[in-house]
């Protein structure tokens, strides 16, 4: 009698599953930046959208009240405060303008700044990058601004020619004690910066490294968020320098944008500033009426 040998089962051989796991490996290092790039897009039209409505707020404040609101009111018998409390009406956060207490200090720890449940603990999605880091909170859990007034400068600063005129009043559009008007901004609000991006505060971030968890204020109640252009050098690892866009956030321009950061000039227009950009230019993007001649690219 004849016996079948059973018959062998067909299946991969180890050099076929070594090229499968190759293709799949490769498949995926080719599909990762895809997505990340993808990510990345989402998140760039996300915080151009949040800084659009920050300038729409900031011109409808403008046209109710004759002028922007100041990066900082205080002095004698004035309660301390900022842009931000401003705003709140017209980006529809009337209900939380409603819970400030007006006649005293942001920080006062009975009301404005009561933790918990003060109004300086509301987290405003508005404020915040969604390309910066996650999660993070200033002192008495503040909540935090990525997108600070752009008002000021260091000095003295070797890197930086022509400084304009010291100015109490502050040299941007955003004053001191002042309510500006468009008309005040000679050098044209298409040409002059409103806000921009000094994001991953109260860490400290250097030239796309994280730091420390640490660093200068990013808290939105807080008016001394606001951006003092002096500048980086990487050489050295300090302020002041020439460059002035990414290389830190310590009141300094700074995104998590590959490339550059983002920027609201008074127009209402959001336009990148590129991370090559000069300390001198970014400066003559900051004052508002020097006469600086700018070619905004």
């Amino acid at each position: 009698m004849l016996t079948r040998s059973p018959r062998s089962r067909p299946g991969f051989t180890l050099i076929e599953l070594l090229v499968v796991i190759a293709i799949i490996a490769i498949l995926i290092a080719l599909l990762v930046p895809a997505v990340q790039k993808v990510r990345e897009a989402a998140a760039r039209t996300h915080c151009t959208n949040n800084m659009k409505q920050l300038g729409l707020g900031l011109h409808n404040f403008h046209d109710v009240n004759m002028g922007f609101p100041p990066a900082l009111q205080n002095g004698a018998g004035v309660p301390v405060r900022g842009w931000t409390y401003y705003v709140l009406p017209y980006i529809e956060l009337d209900n939380l303008y409603k819970r400030i207490q007006l006649n005293v200090n942001w920080d006062n720890p009975a009301v404005n700044d009561a933790d918990p449940g003060g109004v300086n603990q509301t987290h405003v999605a508005l404020f915040v990058c969604p390309s910066a880091p996650s999660g993070r909170v200033a002192a008495r859990d503040r909540k935090i601004l990525d997108y600070p007034a752009i008002t000021q400068v260091t000095r003295p600063n070797p890197f930086a020619t022509n400084l304009p005129p010291s100015d109490s009043t502050y040299i941007g559009t955003l004053g001191h004690n002042t309510r500006r008007r468009m008309t005040d901004v000679t050098d044209g609000t298409s040409n002059t910066l409103l806000l921009a991006e000094s994001a991953g505060r109260n860490q400290t971030w250097r030239m796309g490294k994280f730091v420390s968890a640490g660093g200068t204020t990013g808290a939105w109640g807080n008016p001394g968020t606001q951006i003092v252009v002096s500048g980086f050098n990487p050489a050295t690892m300090t302020i002041p320098g020439a460059c002035a866009v990414n290389c830190t956030n310590a009141n300094e321009v700074y995104a998590f944008h590959p490339g550059g950061a983002m920027g609201l000039f008074g127009d209402g227009s959001v336009r990148m500033l590129r991370s090559s950009t000069n300390i001198n230019l970014l400066i003559a993007l900051t004052t508002r009426a020097i006469g600086e001649v700018v070619q905004v690219d």
